[in-house]
């Protein structure tokens, strides 16, 4: 009967923690945006806010934008940046997604030097792609398509389509800052990284629930060779790579142990 009891007892403790672990994951960690400076061997002459893979939809409400806009504010950037992924699953989602009252928080985010952004795969997939111009560009964003743009003198920002060759990439200058936009960061093991100092992805969520072994086998095509992270694809004289954990959530409605992030660079 012992034995029995206490066969139960850790039955009921096992259920509890599981149920606890759960919640955290499903209501907790995605609401816990958290600010990441990664330590760059060049750093860039003026204060950049990198942020990616919103996933509005199901998953992530668009009223969280908001307080994703107020925080970027906060740390008051020069430049802001996003690497792609605005949308989640856009034919499902489009009717729930309040175009113009998305388009009036992407104007409140302030960035003297201006706001850039690439787009993701979701953002080009059943025809989303037009949508997220318009709604980037009445956001007060450039959006950019294999393109090089000079926010300021001495700063070179290269943004690549989401399936792009890097053809772009050969037009960068030899001196100054340079960085590369690009969604996924799996490319990093082809582009000319020489022409850069810095590629920022997204795409990959850390994996959004980091386990042993599990992790890696759902970790997304164009992410799993550099997940989450600082690195150095190509070594020394190419451009290093840091990929963001993102802001939403895509897949399954769960974060654990991959919370949300800012990237602040400068």
């Amino acid at each position: 009967m012992k034995q029995d009891v206490a066969l139960l007892a850790g039955a009921a403790a096992l259920t509890a923690a599981g149920l606890g672990v759960a919640l955290y994951a499903a209501k907790l960690e995605p609401r816990q945006l958290v600010l990441t400076r990664p330590p760059l061997e060049k750093r860039p002459p003026v204060r950049t806010v990198f942020f990616s893979d919103l996933h509005l939809g199901r998953y992530y409400s668009p009223d969280h934008l908001a307080a994703v806009v107020d925080r970027i504010n906060a740390l008051k950037p020069q430049l802001v940046l996003f690497g792609g992924d605005f949308f989640s699953k856009f034919l499902r989602d489009a009717w729930a997604l309040p175009f113009s009252g998305l388009a009036a928080q992407l104007r409140r985010i302030r960035a003297p030097l201006g706001k850039y952004a690439v787009l993701g795969n979701h953002d080009v997939r059943e025809g989303a792609r037009p949508f997220f111009e318009e709604l980037f560009r009445a956001g007060g964003f450039t959006v950019l398509w294999d393109q090089v743009v000079y926010p300021a003198p001495g700063i070179a920002l290269c943004g690549l389509s989401p399936y792009s060759s890097g053809r772009a990439l050969r037009a960068m200058p030899a001196g100054g800052w340079r960085l590369c936009l690009c969604h996924m960061p799996d490319k990093a093991r082809y582009l000319p990284l020489q022409k850069a100092d810095l590629m920022l992805s997204g795409h990959s969520h850390a994996g959004q629930v980091r386990l042993p072994v599990i992790t890696r086998m759902i970790l997304p095509p164009g992410g799993k060779f550099y997940p989450y992270g600082l690195y150095r694809p190509q070594g020394p004289g190419a451009a290093q790579l840091y990929v963001s954990r993102g802001i939403g959530m895509s897949g399954v409605p769960f974060r654990f142990l991959a919370p949300p992030e800012l990237v602040v660079l400068g």
